[in-house]
């Protein structure tokens, strides 16, 4: 009877050592961040080369005290076609699979691409082809991250209006609403993707202030669409510190 009291001590004490270890890897885990685009996503316009992804993880890491592993993917003049070959990548599905959080913001450079880079006057018929192909290989995307994984939220990023120095600016603005509200379209076909507006962080606010250029943010802009994008993150219901 005392060998099977021993035993039993023995079992107890190798199952609670396990179990300690177990939940300290656990609580040490943290949390991955997937993120994929252009020259935006990846910060450029930003001397200290942080972009606005940068700013997201130090805001989480900030508010979960928990460790953010960011996995940036996003490649400067990168178009919705291009991301679409980059999820041919099995190393990159294989971090998307792993993600907590997943961003996109892709569709600059199919703008201005549809364009032909001509803003003042736009081709109204082109734009529209090339709306056309960007929705079309944008809901390819995020049916592409969804088939590998189901359950993280993927934040989607609206286009902004840099082009304020031409004369036609009003209807730059309108054409690029109208390319915003395909992408909502597309974000409502999936579960758990939640469009994220750009446009009125910059809307009536002198370019100088928030750009390093024509077209990319300075640390200035690039924290407008950080905080916008760490708010809707720190909203997501599921997420919750990694202690847990």
């Amino acid at each position: 009877m005392k060998n099977y009291i021993f035993l039993f001590c023995v079992i107890l004490i190798l199952f609670g050592t396990y179990t300690s270890i177990h939940g300290s890897s656990a609580s040490t885990r943290g949390v991955n961040l997937v993120a994929l685009g252009d020259s935006i996503t990846h910060g450029v316009g930003d001397p200290a080369k942080k972009g606005y992804i940068e700013g997201v993880k130090e805001k989480l890491e900030e508010v979960h005290k928990t460790s953010i592993k960011v996995n940036n993917y996003a490649i400067p003049r990168y178009s919705t076609e291009k991301v679409i070959r980059q999820l041919q990548d099995k190393n990159i599905n294989a971090q998307i699979k792993k993600a907590s959080y997943i961003i996109l913001y892709i569709g600059t450079n199919d703008f201005r691409k549809s364009a032909n880079y001509q803003f003042d006057p736009l081709d109204a018929k082109r734009i529209n082809v090339g709306k056309g192909k960007f929705l079309t290989n944008l809901n390819f995307i995020l049916e592409s991250i969804r088939k590998e994984n189901s359950a993280a939220p993927i934040f989607v990023l609206g286009l902004y209006q840099p082009y304020v120095e031409y004369s036609n600016t009003k209807e730059i603005l309108s054409t690029i609403k109208d390319w915003n509200a395909g992408i909502v379209k597309a974000a409502e076909n999936f579960e758990r993707i939640e469009y994220v507006a750009t446009l009125d962080l910059f809307q009536d606010k002198p370019k100088s202030t928030y750009f390093s250029d024509s077209l990319h943010p300075n640390p200035a802009g690039y924290k407008l669409i950080a905080n916008r994008l760490s708010e809707k993150v720190l909203k997501e219901s599921s997420m919750k510190p990694s202690s847990k």
